[in-house]
């Protein structure tokens, strides 16, 4: 551990600090709750990066985290699954902004459907608002619409889209003090727009919103089809959140994106050496990696690229 002359009024142990000598005051390591304001380490000799540095202009990043302690932790904007975090006894204070994915592409996966009813999840997110802190909204309990997981449903795009536009409906009546956004789903452009008008339909303007999730884009983000369905999306006057964007997508669609979010970091470790000096098997849940990989997107979002077009004008 680098030499680091601890205060005088810290009586934190050495294994309760970051690896610059700062102390963690008085949080506990095991379930990531903090008793004292300001506990996080800001220090760029902590983790090797210095959280919070973002530039004010360019689409917002959340960085997806499989533990629901890093929200007391790391200080920067996350995305924690609604399923790390029901069924604990214990919840952490966030110390940054963060925001609660639904978990429904596991949901679907395994069960073929959801099995928790729209008043549990709402009442879910009430406790996490309330509870944790700094949450910023949450997404709904929508259907995706990719091949394998209409095989897994046996519904088609147009069942998965009316039960996604339903479920943000009740949500809404059930409590319409909880910040959860829409989602739009489809596979073709045509998809996206019949989801549009299921909204509308629906009497939700989803231009005034002030954000619109698009869902079924993950998977094939580097094509030119998901950049062309963001910028038409984009183009009808929506601010939109990219879910599960790597970076190909991140590059390719920051343009046409107000928000973002990734876990493509565990995936990218699980395939790597882990880090230098690192023991563990690989850095999946390591945060120093999950640091490292976000500066490379802040780099994507906010640096210099090449100008985007939609297809439509080039036609």
């Amino acid at each position: 551990m680098p030499t680091f002359l601890y205060p005088e009024t810290c009586t934190c142990p050495p294994h309760a600090r970051y690896s610059c000598g700062h102390c963690w005051h008085d949080q506990c390591l095991d379930c990531g709750f903090c008793t004292a304001g300001g506990c996080v380490c800001r220090c760029e000799y902590g983790l090797g990066f210095q959280p919070g540095r973002v530039p004010a202009c360019g689409p917002e990043f959340w960085l997806g985290a499989h533990h629901p302690r890093w929200l007391a932790t790391t200080g920067v904007p996350l995305m924690v699954s609604r399923r790390s975090l029901a069924g604990r006894r214990t919840l952490p204070r966030a110390a940054a902004q963060w925001v609660l994915d639904s978990g429904g592409f596991t949901e679907l996966s395994l069960n073929g459907g959801w099995t928790i009813p729209a008043y549990q999840y709402a009442r879910e997110v009430r406790s996490f608002r309330d509870q944790i802190g700094n949450l910023v909204w949450a997404a709904p309990q929508d259907w995706m619409c990719e091949d394998h997981i209409l095989a897994r449903t046996g519904l088609t795009v147009a069942e998965h889209q009316a039960r996604t536009v339903g479920n943000y409906l009740d949500l809404k009546s059930i409590d319409d003090t909880l910040d959860i956004i829409p989602v739009v789903q489809g596979q073709t452009i045509a998809d996206y727009e019949r989801c549009l008008a299921l909204y509308d339909q629906a009497g939700v303007n989803l231009s005034a919103q002030p954000l619109v999730g698009v869902g079924s884009i993950c998977r094939r983000q580097s094509t030119a089809e998901a950049s062309e369905i963001l910028g038409t999306l984009a183009e009808a006057g929506l601010r939109l959140h990219g879910f599960g964007l790597k970076l190909d997508g991140l590059r390719t669609s920051a343009d046409h994106l107000a928000s973002a979010d990734s876990l493509a970091w565990s995936f990218d470790a699980r395939r790597s050496a882990p880090l230098p000096g690192h023991d563990h098997k690989s850095c999946a849940n390591c945060v120093h990696w999950a640091m490292r990989w976000r500066q490379r997107v802040l780099d994507v979002l906010h640096g210099p690229r090449q100008m985007t077009f939609s297809l439509k004008e080039a036609a």
